[in-house]
């Protein structure tokens, strides 16, 4: 009786381990991706961490319908993607923004963004002629991505150190450069818009946005809107599935930390150095939703924290300017604009009402959920705040409109600083594969906000 027993039990354990070895067979084989040995490298192969590259495995599934680019920013562990404390050289005259950008300055201690793509696609049937200006994802040399021919960044997995990245992201800044340089001197494109999307947006779903809002503001605009476009990716998501009615309370100051981070980093280095400079040879706007614009202002408004080298801040003095800012249902404060210390609040001050924008075109709706779980932070996309922000006087030209349902703004002033637009009427539907909670929040993408938005762009010329 003891015998067949102690037999049982070894042929449980005999099939158990059988399991998990099989378990274990299996699950390599189905995680062993294209680019895994980069992911490996950079850490990047958790679930939301694989959604921030996705382009780089579906160059023309995952693709712009029109002519531009996108620049994918990701994260890793500092020790992963730099090789010395000298690779982060530090602007710290950025800390007189207040005590709030020094802290998030030193937050690059630990994690460190860095650009990992840079997309260019032609906007071409069959998606002809999509490239890899920059590509940091390869599989011994070859990538599903086919570089960009002459000025692409080819990278060899074999031979790369990917301690290098955070360095060779000033690479990626050059090629881009060069290339929007090209661009705008060509003449094919009647403005440069600029585009930056918010909490939980993965780059498929980014791309998917940036083609519905161009599209729709095409639809309106006709012949006289023919844009060259930069689209913007960052790993946007709180990683959590398990906790959703205290999702937004949970997520809010993690995902603003990175947004802003990302705007004392690359893309405040991509605004500066690569978008305002072309500001001269053509009409530039930014448009950013939510915590995109959170982190597109503080870029523009306190300045990147990063430098190249010593000389590299004293050449940051752009003479020309971005047109108009159009921030929808923005998740950062105006206390930004106030050189003051408010308790609880954000405490970082946009010097002079950020003088490298011509103009800032806000919105706020009634029917945005979105802020309401996080009501102390007096967000600017926040319908409340945006009435008694109105009733106020300011050191600024501030003008406060309403949108009709149809997209047309009711007495819209180019020539002041901001303008606030009540979008109740216009913003007020859910988005399928969005937070029931956030309701109007990212109605963003019909054509009347199309209409709204070349409005904007269409109003500053007359």
């Amino acid at each position: 009786m003891m015998q067949t027993r102690r037999h049982n039990r070894i042929l449980v354990m005999s099939i158990s381990l059988l399991s998990l070895i099989i378990v274990y067979a299996l699950a390599g084989c189905s995680d062993h991706r294209y680019y895994a040995d980069s992911e490996e490298a950079l850490d990047t192969s958790g679930y939301y961490d694989l959604l921030d590259h996705i382009a780089a495995y579906y160059p023309n599934g995952v693709s712009l319908n029109f002519p531009g680019y996108i620049v994918g920013f990701e994260e890793s562990d500092r020790s992963k993607v730099t090789s010395s404390r000298d690779d982060v050289l530090l602007d710290e005259s950025v800390y007189s923004a207040g005590y709030t950008v020094e802290r998030l300055v030193k937050a690059l201690r630990y994690n460190v963004p860095y650009i990992s793509q840079v997309m260019h696609y032609q906007g071409r049937p069959y998606g002809e002629g999509n490239c890899a200006l920059y590509n940091l994802y390869h599989n011994h040399g070859t990538t599903v991505a086919s570089a960009c021919s002459n000025d692409s960044l080819e990278i060899d997995i074999e031979h790369f150190d990917y301690s290098d990245t955070f360095t060779n992201s000033w690479d990626a800044i050059d090629v881009l450069q060069q290339r929007l340089a090209a661009d705008v001197a060509s003449k094919q494109y009647t403005h440069l818009i600029v585009a930056v999307m918010g909490l939980d947006t993965a780059q498929e779903e980014a791309i998917r946005n940036y083609k519905s809002i161009v599209s729709s503001i095409r639809k309106d605009a006709g012949d006289s809107f023919k844009p060259l476009f930069v689209g913007i990716t960052w790993p946007s998501f709180f990683a959590n599935r398990w906790f959703d009615p205290l999702w937004e309370v949970l997520a809010y100051h993690p995902v603003a930390d990175r947004a802003d981070i990302l705007g004392l980093t690359w893309l405040g280095v991509l605004l500066n150095d690569v978008i305002l400079p072309l500001g001269d040879s053509i009409e530039i706007s930014v448009i950013a939703h939510s915590f995109g614009a959170r982190a597109s202002t503080i870029g523009l408004c306190v300045g990147p924290a990063i430098r190249r080298n010593d000389e590299h801040r004293a050449e940051r003095q752009p003479l020309v300017k971005i047109e108009n800012f159009i921030g929808l249902a923005p998740a950062f404060s105006l206390t930004r604009f106030t050189e003051e210390e408010h308790l609880f609040y954000e405490n970082i001050y946009y010097k002079d009402h950020c003088p490298m924008i011509e103009r800032f075109v806000f919105t706020a709706s009634d029917n945005d959920g979105a802020f309401g779980a996080v009501f102390w932070s007096d967000a600017v996309g926040d319908y409340n705040f945006m009435k008694r922000y109105c009733d106020r006087d300011h050191p600024v030209s501030v003008v406060c409109h309403a949108a009709s349902a149809d997209g047309n703004i009711d007495g819209f002033d180019a020539a002041a600083k901001i303008s606030y637009i009540d979008t109740t009427l216009l913003m007020k539907h859910s988005m399928p594969g969005t937070s029931s909670g956030g309701a109007g929040h990212s109605d963003i993408y019909r054509p009347e906000i199309g209409r709204l938005l070349w409005n904007v762009i269409n109003g500053s010329k007359n």
